[in-house]
């Protein structure tokens, strides 16, 4: 018990100097699901083909993606760290399911931009 005790302040305490400590899950979600939605508005009401909207619109699926990536690297180290518990399988999965909800959509819609962007 005691060495749990110690790991568990120890991971505490390595975490609380993280630079991107205030980084959450919480916050990654909320800001893909937006830039998400403003993504499929924009596909959906004016032409993607149209320069003026083309470079917004491939920003916002890029910003998409890296929220689904940071959601599955965020629970990918709090799995490590913390471990999966009976009771924390179903949040973890829920986890792991909004990732790829947030991650790979936005990845395909992006490959089907990225020859019109000109990079």
């Amino acid at each position: 018990m005691r060495r749990r005790k110690a790991r568990q302040q120890q991971l505490r305490q390595r975490s609380s100097f993280a630079p991107l400590r205030r980084w959450t899950i919480q916050r990654a979600s909320g800001v893909g699901v937006v830039c998400g939605l403003v993504a499929i508005l924009i596909a959906g009401l004016f032409s993607t083909s149209r320069a003026g909207l083309l470079y917004p619109y491939a920003a916002l699926l890029v910003v998409t993606a890296l929220c689904g990536a940071s959601i599955l690297w965020i629970t990918a180290f709090d799995i490590r760290d913390r471990g999966t518990s009976g009771r924390m399988r179903p949040i973890r999965g829920f986890d792991l399911a909004f990732g790829f909800a947030l991650l790979l959509p936005s990845l395909y819609a992006l490959s089907l931009v990225w020859p019109l962007l000109a990079l």
